[in-house]
Parts: structure tokens; sequence; C-alpha cells
């Protein structure tokens, strides 16, 4: 397990810390909290430009299979993520198990798989040697 470390120092995690917790201690919370409110770290949300198109519409999936890759992909890079909560695992595992699976179905329908729908054909040519019991 990777350890986790201090958002505003860096340095690692007590190890009775939970899940949620963010800073090693009271004074790295207090610290990060003055930074966040002082105003040379306050920047101003910025729009796009008109005539570039915004993230939402040019990374719009085209098709059905194309949103499940995409939720597929953030949903490894989210298990992978080293500061994901272990409360979150259990859920996100969940949801990638589903999303794999209904790609795998969309696959399914396209080509059949040979090993799935036809194992005797995957054993041709390999002989099994007959059991024998006096050997153990």
């Amino acid at each position: 397990m990777p350890i986790r470390t201090c958002a505003q120092c860096g340095h690692a995690m007590p190890k009775n810390a939970s899940a949620k917790r963010k800073y090693c201690s009271d004074n790295c919370r207090k610290l990060a909290s003055k930074h966040r409110h002082s105003p040379q770290h306050q920047t101003s949300p910025t729009t796009p430009p008109a005539n570039e198109p915004s993230p939402q519409q040019s990374t719009a999936p085209a098709t059905y299979r194309d949103m499940l890759e995409v939720s597929r992909t953030a949903l490894t890079r989210n298990l992978e993520d080293p500061h994901c909560p272990a409360t979150a695992v259990a859920g996100l595992s969940k949801q990638l198990l589903a999303v794999g699976k209904e790609l795998l179905e969309m696959d399914r329908e396209k080509e059949p798989d040979p090993i799935l729908d036809d194992p005797e054909e995957m054993a041709d040519g390999i002989e099994d040697d007959p059991f024998d019991a006096e050997t153990i």
C-alpha cells in the first residue's frame, strides 16, 4: 500500500489517519487554509474563446461503446490513484467490472469467442492420460 503524504508539507500521514484526511497535523491544515484564502493564490475562472470548442464538446463520446471505454479508462485511473480512499475502492471496482462485462458482451455480439463457444475445438490434439489411483 503506498504511503499517503500531507497535501501541505509532503510528510507521511500518521498511521491512524482516516481516508479523508489531507494534512498530517493541525498546523498544516491551518497553513493550507491561509494559503487558500490569500488574494495572491486566487485565480479568476477563465472561459475558452468562442472560436475554440469547449472540452465537453470535443470529448463527447460518439457511440455508447465510446462512452463505456471512456468510463473504463476513468475508473481504472481512479483505482490506480494513490490518493483514492480505501472506502471507494469496492464501489469503483464494481463499476469497472460492470463496464468491462458490458464491453465484452458488445464484442461477443460482433464475433463469437472460439474458446467459450467450442472448448472441444481448443482441446484438439491434446491427449489426457488416464487417472491411476495407485500412483498416489
